[in-house]
């Protein structure tokens, strides 16, 4: 049994647009346009076209733009999860919106974290809800969703979290952020996998992702 769908609840997405974009000789992300829109703007658009109430943008201040809230992680460059701390004080709705700012297919990525989360939390973050994995007869809380890609591999910078949870792991790490991986932050967290088909979870790391990138039919 799988919850039932609805409404999703209110989510503000965090953009990760501080990578140091080193397998594309080192040239910023955030700055980087494909099909004369920049990435970061691709990503953001989306988010708020999947019903974000607020984008929050962790890198150079360029990379916000007009409409997003811009962050700096501490130190710069320090990671994914450096970022993540970063962003959370800015952060007001109950559930936040994780997403790398290189994606190549960024709006369905966003409705399916957003469909997600219609499943896992249709009242609030602590409540019970079912997922797909959910054992019968146990009524699971969920703290969160991310995509899993075809070939196995979980997009942990890919997910819907609850901000409750986020902020309990970055507790419990303590100052130990800068450069660690993100995935330490959800140790003993309920996550649903959420199969990323159809290539959907791409990114632009190298300079033929960019190529193929700019070959592709875009969303």
């Amino acid at each position: 049994m799988t919850p039932a769908a609805g409404d999703a609840p209110g989510f503000d997405a965090v953009l990760l647009a501080g990578g140091a974009g080193r397998r594309l000789g080192g040239v910023d992300k955030a700055a980087i346009a494909l099909r004369g829109v920049r990435l970061v703007d691709r990503v953001s658009a989306a988010a708020r076209k999947a019903g974000a109430r607020r984008v929050v943008v962790v890198g150079p201040e360029h990379a916000a733009g007009a409409h997003g809230v811009p962050v700096r992680e501490d130190p710069p460059g320090g990671g994914p999860l450096a970022a993540v701390a970063a962003a959370l004080p800015s952060v007001t709705a109950e559930w936040v919106m994780l997403l790398p700012c290189d994606l190549v297919h960024p709006e369905p990525v966003c409705a399916a974290l957003r469909r997600a989360l219609q499943r896992l939390a249709p009242a609030r973050p602590g409540t019970p809800a079912r997922g797909p994995s959910a054992t019968a007869g146990a009524d699971d809380v969920w703290d969160g969703a991310l995509l899993r890609d075809e070939s196995g591999r979980l997009q942990w910078l890919a997910g819907v979290y609850a901000a409750g949870a986020l902020r309990r792991g970055v507790a419990a790490l303590g100052g130990e952020l800068a450069d660690a991986p993100l995935r330490r932050l959800f140790d003993g967290a309920r996550l649903l996998e959420v199969p990323a088909r159809g290539g959907i979870s791409a990114d632009i790391d190298t300079p033929g992702d960019l190529a193929r990138a700019e070959s592709e039919t875009l969303d």
